[in-house]
């Protein structure tokens, strides 16, 4: 590289919509300080994918590529990005959302083992706002409990990649769901990890019915859930509390959720899924 990098940005690819990981990719490499981008694909990706990075590899000296090994999954996906970034901070960025030019930058302004922004929802276009979630650094300071943090801290994260590697990575017993934040988060949590949170919104979430990483059951995703409450211990009453009010944002767009918040009381079976 032609200048030392102050972070890294992993993205796992497996297979997305080219004009959709085009724009995340562009952001990733588009930061106003120097970070790597490190794209980790499988063998899933698809040669369009593919002759994307190709073009962007020859024009940018501070991208890489890694492909992971046939069967790994989308947590041996971040943790080898992890593994193989070639700085002190990590950051993850999924292929159908993207970041601010300056996200790496307000990010690298604090020292926290967990760094995490702000961000906003917009429909599938990527032009209409759906929502925005303000980051709070007092409220995530006087709540209760970790899992209570651990819920509340949202991409864009850029963590100390020491602190991610002494807990393991994302667990690649969880499944898909919350393995990369929510028990990624909690679990560093319960080490003692810092965490300082920015009120910009500088992540920017693709919220759409298409394919994504959480393409699956209401069934399933809440199997995912039950894992990481059964790791960290949760009792069986919080976890019938947790999973009841988690519920209704498995199995359909978080905006679908929004606007028809009981929509998994009156249906028998789950549709596809997004992701909150």
């Amino acid at each position: 590289m032609s200048e030392t990098c102050r972070a890294t940005i992993v993205m796992p690819l497996k297979s997305q919509r080219d004009e959709w990981f085009s724009q995340a990719l562009s952001s990733a490499l588009s930061q106003t300080v120097s970070t790597e981008v490190l794209v980790v694909t499988s063998p899933a990706t698809p040669e369009s994918n593919r002759a994307l990075l190709r073009q962007a590899v020859a024009e940018h000296p501070r991208l890489r590529t890694i492909e992971r090994p046939s069967g790994a999954g989308f947590a041996q996906a971040i943790n080898l990005g992890f593994q193989e970034a070639k700085t002190q901070r990590v950051g993850l960025l999924l292929t159908d959302d993207w970041l601010s030019g300056n996200a790496v930058e307000k990010c690298l302004e604090h020292q926290a083992d967990i760094v995490a922004t702000s961000r906003v929802a917009y429909a599938a276009d990527g032009v209409q706002i759906l929502w925005k979630r303000v980051a709070e650094q007092a409220r995530f300071d006087a709540m209760p409990t970790l899992q209570e943090q651990a819920s509340y801290v949202g991409h864009f994260i850029l963590f100390q990649r020491a602190s991610v590697l002494a807990v393991g990575g994302v667990d690649p017993e969880i499944g898909l769901t919350g393995a990369d934040d929510y028990d990624l988060i909690w679990t560093m949590l319960e080490q003692g990890a810092s965490v300082r949170l920015i009120p910009e919104a500088l992540y920017h979430y693709r919220d759409h019915d298409g394919e994504r990483l959480t393409m699956r059951t209401q069934q399933d995703q809440l199997l995912d859930l039950r894992k990481i409450l059964a790791k960290h211990k949760v009792s069986p009453e919080e976890t019938e509390r947790l999973v009841a009010g988690k519920a209704r944002w498995y199995g359909v767009p978080c905006h679908f959720a929004i606007d028809h918040p009981d929509w998994y009381h009156k249906i028998d079976q789950s549709p596809r899924v997004g992701e909150i």
